[in-house]
C-alpha cells in the first residue's frame, strides 16, 4: 500500500540582477511547481525588515545597507573619509557612531542619518 506524501514547502530567491530569461526559463521548466500565487514583496519594505531593523544595533544597520548595495568596507570609508578599518570597528560595535559620521553615511545610503544613531 502506498501513501501520499506531502513534502516541505521551499523557496526559492533570486539575486535583484538574476537576468529575466533566466527567471522564465525556470519557471517554464519547474512550470508544475511554482506556486506564482504569492506576491512578491520587498524585503525592505515589509513588515518582517521593519521589526527586525527596531532590535539592530546602528552598526549591524551599516552592515546591512552596506551590502544590500554591494559596496565594501573600502567605498564606504572613501565616501565618509575614514578608512575601512574604521568601517568595520562601526560595524562591530568596537566604535560608536558620531553625530558628524552619522550625516556622512546618511548622504552615501540616501537615508536619514538617525538610522545609525
Amino acid at each position: 500500500m502506498s501513501e501520499a506524501v506531502k513534502t516541505r514547502r521551499i523557496s526559492i530567491h533570486f539575486k535583484p540582477r538574476t537576468p529575466a530569461r533566466v527567471i522564465s526559463t525556470i519557471k517554464k521548466q519547474f512550470a508544475n511547481y511554482v506556486d506564482d500565487d504569492d506576491e512578491l514583496v520587498d524585503y525592505f519594505k515589509s513588515d518582517l525588515h521593519k521589526e527586525i531593523s527596531a532590535s539592530m544595533t546602528p552598526g549591524h544597520k551599516l552592515r546591512e545597507l552596506r551590502l544590500a548595495t554591494g559596496m565594501t568596507l573600502k567605498t564606504i570609508g572613501e565616501k565618509i573619509e575614514v578608512t575601512a578599518y574604521r568601517v568595520s570597528d562601526y560595524e562591530h560595535g568596537r566604535r560608536e557612531i558620531s553625530k558628524a559620521i552619522a550625516k556622512k553615511l546618511g548622504e552615501a545610503f540616501g537615508v536619514s542619518p538617525a538610522v545609525f544613531i
